[in-house]
């Protein structure tokens, strides 16, 4: 788990009148109210001890969310622990924090951040009842920083606020935080601040408090959705961290105005289609239709029957005229899927249809011209194809001008949560689902599992797993069991070091087998057409 991966409707529960952080039970206050109680604080007891009780307010606060953090997630590494602490706090609301440098030297027992703060809501509180103020007012902002690293790095760390927005002439807020052996003098004159009862200890009571909570509750609520009878009852987004799709989208983008023909390769279920569609959609046709056929499913006659259409007559069981795809997407964008798949003698025609700009429907004799822009996709290697003689080199070269290659999702991990989110909330419209989530126990579990199918099996996952629960919340158990098997989760990561046929053909017997060999619907899980998993299990040489 990552810092940036937390998501506020995942962290925070909302139930019955009550918002929860895993078990911890939390409250939305007005910074109106909390500026007015700081004010009276400050007139009924003085400055001094208004921030001795602030500080020690936040310092709590602070430990308390880290040891939930280290509760609740499993992470990457101790930084990305302790990155989730300026996250939890820009999620609340509290600041937009920038963590500017970190030095960590857990073998020194050393540790120094450097942070700025804008948009403070305690300097916004400050400045509303007290007014600007000649020393920095972030006593709590400053204190919930130096409770979280404290407890992440098993030692006392402080912050000292160096400049405040309280401050004339102050727009950010900026603090420093380092070990107290390293601060040496400069911390003694806060140190008063944080002398109270044993904050650490009363912290670790209610973590492991909320975790036999937590297991309890999660027994009751498998006690419950045995017990009760089911509640029966987008678009598709582009969105990406990886640097690698990240570039694939930059050149998209740029050819996407021009007629430029594209080939979009890349393993099946990557989202070959989608990326068409963006295409389409970031093109001077993006009015007109978009179409799609899958090459592989048709056998040559009705391919180019689909294609060009045909004349009444032309063939048994032609009784009327139709129209083929490549004038029914007149003016729009033609998808040209498993166009790999697509025989020799059908590929000579899609050339002249190609370099001509005009078709023959079958059965006549009168060429037609066309206006669409073509796109083609396919999971083969063609270049290697070419070599070998089973695709026309002067047809590759007409598709292929521009030639996008779709990493695999097992090489997208930073989009792995952001994609099952948004498959999940498409899901959840499609069958009329309310309140669906991902609970935070389950992103170990996906980040651990290799995707051998892509996202078209990060899809249908989601979607078994959804209609497994009765709350709309997916949790462990409702997902596949060979993605929960640590010895599978074991078997599938080494197998991402095979070449990718070995990796296919496994993936492909593993789905007829958990289908009873039921071909069709085998091929429906694995988003190819009958006709294509019969020529790569024939290609693999399986009866």
């Amino acid at each position: 788990m990552r810092a940036q991966d937390l998501n506020l409707d995942e962290l925070f529960t909302i139930a019955d009148g009550e918002i929860s952080l895993h078990g911890r039970r939390l409250v939305l206050h007005s910074c109106h109210a909390f500026a007015h109680l700081r004010g009276d604080m400050v007139r009924a007891v003085g400055m001094e001890q208004t921030r001795r009780l602030l500080t020690r307010f936040g310092y709590y606060w602070g430990h308390a969310d880290a040891a939930a953090m280290k509760r609740v997630y499993r992470w990457d590494n101790p930084q990305e622990w302790l990155m989730a602490g300026p996250r939890l706090h820009a999620l609340a609301g509290v600041v937009r924090p920038h963590v500017r440098s970190v030095i960590w030297e857990p073998q020194h027992n050393r540790i120094e951040l450097s942070v700025t703060w804008r948009g403070s809501a305690e300097a916004d509180e400050h400045l509303l009842e007290l007014g600007p103020s000649d020393e920095p007012a972030c006593w709590m902002l400053t204190a919930y920083a130096s409770g979280y690293v404290s407890l992440c790095a098993g030692m006392p760390v402080y912050f000292i606020e160096e400049q405040c927005r309280c401050q004339p002439d102050c727009r950010v807020c900026r603090a420093t935080g380092r070990d107290e052996k390293s601060w040496g003098d400069a911390i003694k004159p806060h140190l008063p601040y944080y002398q109270a009862e044993d904050i650490v200890g009363k912290i670790q009571d209610l973590t492991e408090k909320l975790k036999h909570q937590q297991e309890e509750l999660d027994r009751q609520r498998k006690r419950l959705e045995r017990l009760r009878s089911p509640n029966a009852p987008g678009r598709p987004l582009i969105e990406t961290q990886n640097p690698a799709f990240q570039r694939v989208l930059e050149v998209a983008d740029r050819v996407a105005p021009y007629d430029t023909a594209v080939l979009i390769t890349g393993e099946s279920g990557t989202g070959k289609e989608v990326l068409a569609r963006h295409i389409h959609r970031q093109s001077r046709r993006a009015s007109a239709p978009f179409l799609a056929i899958n090459c592989g499913s048709l056998p040559e006659t009705l391919l180019e029957s689909e294609l060009f259409g045909h004349r009444a007559g032309a063939f048994t069981g032609a009784v009327h005229d139709r129209i083929g795809l490549f004038q029914e997407a007149s003016g729009g964008t033609l998808l040209l899927d498993e166009v790999g798949e697509m025989p020799t003698a059908m590929q000579v025609k899609l050339l002249r249809a190609l370099q001509e700009r005009e078709i023959t429907p079958v059965g006549d004799n009168k060429p037609r011209k066309i206006d669409i822009r073509v796109l083609a996709a396919t999971n083969r290697h063609l270049s290697q194809d070419v070599r070998t003689g089973k695709f026309r080199d002067d047809l590759y070269y007409r598709l292929a001008v521009v030639e996008l290659e779709l990493p695999p999702l097992r090489d997208r991990q930073e989009d792995l949560l952001s994609l099952a989110r948004v498959l999940l909330a498409n899901i959840a419209h499609r069958h009329g689902i309310k309140n669906a989530r991902i609970d935070p126990k389950c992103h170990d579990v996906l980040f651990a599992y290799p995707w051998p199918g892509n996202i078209r099996e990060l899809a249908n996952t989601l979607e078994r797993a959804l209609l497994m629960t009765r709350s709309g919340t997916i949790h462990p158990d409702h997902l596949p069991p060979h993605l929960l098997d640590p010895a599978n989760i074991h078997a599938s990561v080494t197998r991402t070091n095979c070449p990718l046929a070995d990796i296919e053909r496994e993936h492909i017997l593993s789905v007829l087998s958990t289908t009873n060999h039921n071909r069709r619907e085998a091929a429906r899980i694995l988003g190819i057409s009958e006709t294509t998993l019969w020529r790569r299990l024939k290609k693999y040489g399986v009866e």
